[in-house]
């Protein structure tokens, strides 16, 4: 059986979309987005920022030594993902910061300040 049948043997969901192990904090300032993106290059992530919405998409793959007679077990996802994440508050989408380290996308969003204006009424 060739490595691609096999891995669709072992993994019924093999190929598709999958989702991403998400964390997401708040501070005053700020919304702090987690993503377990192991085995993920940081070329292959896509961070896109609209008013309140976070996308992030990418794709991880998986490569197999090619002396591998035989595969026991494959439970790492693989494939497309794409993970969409709505925000109470508007974003400052000029200052987001985006880091990958260890495995982990951490995404800190700033919220966007509110001006506040007092009006004089005549």
């Amino acid at each position: 059986m060739n490595n691609e049948r096999r891995r669709h043997h072992l993994s019924p969901f093999a190929g598709e979309t999958w989702s991403v192990p998400t964390d997401i904090f708040e501070t005053e300032r700020a919304f702090v987005v987690h993503l377990d993106l192991a085995g993920v290059e940081p070329a292959a992530i896509r961070v896109v920022v609209e008013e309140s919405r976070l996308t992030v998409s990418g794709e991880r793959n998986r490569s197999l030594p090619e002396q591998v007679s035989r595969v026991h077990r494959l439970e790492i996802d693989q494939g497309r993902f794409s993970k969409r994440i709505n925000l109470p508050t508007p974003i400052a989408v000029d200052a987001v910061e985006t880091r990958h380290r260890h495995g982990f996308l951490v995404i800190t969003l700033p919220k966007l300040e509110r001006r506040r204006v007092q009006i004089t009424v005549r």
